[in-house]
């Protein structure tokens, strides 16, 4: 028997725009250039498989499970949880899972938005220095590299300017945390639903654009090979890392964490579903949908990286200085890297909304509907108070100049003396914990939707069309998640530490 909540009557208006927004939350700025880089640095082609596998056998059904929960619970994260256990005759404490995907969520859009500073900055510097090329030459301005005229040395120092300038890297975080905050204040339908059915399409039109002009414009052959070519043998090829561990803590490390299971976004996107959205249909066009725009990001980055000579394996610098360096050298880098960084702004802003809407919702419930405005205020002052702390202890302890700029939460390492976090400032040290906190939701998700969730009430919500593909889904809930996660789990915590990893 389906269960009545009192939780509100938001949802989605239809099923493309849930589609949209789900789509938006997982597509984010990691996977612009995390994806393509882990890819090729794990076998290219042969880790792609493997990675589509992952996705396949654990990403999907507990995406699924994820929204199903959701759907039947009406209510936020946890409160869905809840009231599932209950139902079950099961305690209200599996709602820890729901509670560690919140303040998980909450935890990354502390330093998720400074780095979306840092995108901003960048569509800033590029934008004026377009506008003033432009204004000097006219139209064929528009055919320059991004930031003509300047040295590699001062195009690479960009970052680290901005690094040196707290100030800048505060006003950029507190445009961001702004946007987020007015989005999610004007609620599902008229916040939520209307920037993401306005800003996906645009992503993927300028995604598919630049594809286009790599392809043309850059060392295909070289960019196809690193992403796609099957490498097995070497320090870098499958075999290795299949050896170690490695490989396979990566591929589905990346598979959970791009589609964002473990975080309560898709349980909380789930509660806006009406009851004739189909769960499976929506998780496999989610799931595949976010590996492809790992795919297209890789096409678009990768030929023209290697068409001017650069190194591809640069992590997460590659989009703040290896790809600015490569704009200056292409025709129309200018161009074609503004539009680079506006589509990562764009992929930021539908992630992060969906990670304030995720605690938001919580209040929201406590308050019965009400006050949806101040609690996304309040909770956008916090995240931006904290991710202040975060960008300031990004600043360099010394100044370019030479001059000590030790402080606080630059020299603060937290858990120090632990293995795992060791030499971690605060944003580092964040970033990591919340590898570990999401993880351990997702098992716990796993667990909870395939042995404390009754069969019947799961075959109700997730309206399979045959008993066989459901009976598949619980073969894959009950043993293949729950033994996947817990092995990515262990392999973080306690093997790739003693391996040094």
């Amino acid at each position: 028997m389906a269960i009545q909540s009192d939780a509100g009557d938001a949802r989605w208006s239809s099923r493309a725009a849930f589609i949209l927004a789900a789509i938006g939350s997982s597509v984010g700025l990691g996977n612009l250039w995390r994806f393509p880089y882990v890819a090729g640095e794990n076998g290219g082609g042969a880790f792609v498989i493997l990675y589509v596998l992952c996705v396949v056998l654990i990403g999907l059904p507990v995406l699924a499970a994820e929204l199903f929960i959701g759907r039947r619970g009406r209510r936020s994260a946890v409160g869905s949880v809840v009231v599932l256990a209950k139902a079950e005759g099961r305690s209200s404490w599996w709602a820890l899972q729901s509670w560690l995907g919140m303040i998980g969520s909450f935890i990354i859009l502390t330093y998720y938005s400074v780095i979306a500073g840092w995108v901003i900055a960048y569509i800033v510097m590029i934008g004026g220095d377009l506008i003033q090329t432009f204004a000097s030459k006219g139209a064929v301005g528009l055919a320059a590299g991004a930031f003509a005229g300047e040295s590699q040395e001062a195009v690479n120092s960009k970052l680290i300017d901005l690094l040196n300038d707290p100030g800048r890297m505060i006003f950029y975080h507190a445009a961001f945390m702004t946007m987020t905050v007015f989005i999610v204040a004007r609620g599902v339908k008229g916040g939520i639903e209307r920037v993401t059915s306005l800003l996906m399409p645009a992503f993927f039109v300028m995604l598919l654009v630049l594809v286009g002009f790599a392809l043309v414009t850059g060392d295909r052959g070289r960019g196809l090979d690193f992403l796609l070519g099957v490498r097995l043998g070497g320090e870098q090829g499958l075999l290795q890392g299949l050896a170690d561990g490695s490989v396979i803590s990566a591929a589905l490390g990346q598979a959970f964490f791009s589609i964002g299971l473990g975080s309560a976004l898709m349980m909380t996107y789930g509660a806006y579903m009406e009851k004739d959205q189909d769960i499976p249909r929506s998780s496999r066009f989610i799931g595949l949908s976010d590996t492809g725009v790992g795919i297209l990001a890789g096409l678009a980055i990768f030929p023209i990286v290697f068409q001017v000579g650069l190194n591809p394996g640069q992590g997460p610098t590659l989009m703040f200085q290896t790809l600015p360096l490569a704009f200056q050298q292409m025709p129309a880098g200018g161009l074609f890297g503004l539009i680079f960084f506006v589509l990562a702004l764009f992929a930021a802003i539908t992630s992060s909304i969906a990670l304030l809407e995720a605690s938001t919702r919580w209040f929201e419930d406590q308050q019965k509907g009400r006050q949806r405005t101040i609690i996304a205020i309040l909770l956008g002052l916090v995240a931006f108070a904290v991710g202040v702390a975060n960008a300031l202890s990004q600043v360099p302890t010394v100044g370019p100049d030479g001059a000590d700029q030790a402080g606080f939460f630059n020299t603060w390492r937290p858990l120090d003396g632990v293995p795992q976090f060791s030499g971690l400032v605060l944003l580092d040290f964040l970033s990591r914990l919340t590898d570990y906190i999401l993880p351990i939701a997702g098992f716990i998700t796993a667990v909870f939707a395939g042995w404390v969730v009754s069969a019947s009430a799961a075959r109700e919500e997730l309206g399979f069309k045959s008993e066989r593909w459901f009976r598949r889904w619980r073969f894959l809930i009950r043993y293949i998640c729950p033994i996947g996660i817990g092995a990515v789990i262990i392999y973080s915590v306690v093997v790739a530490p003693l391996l040094g990893g």
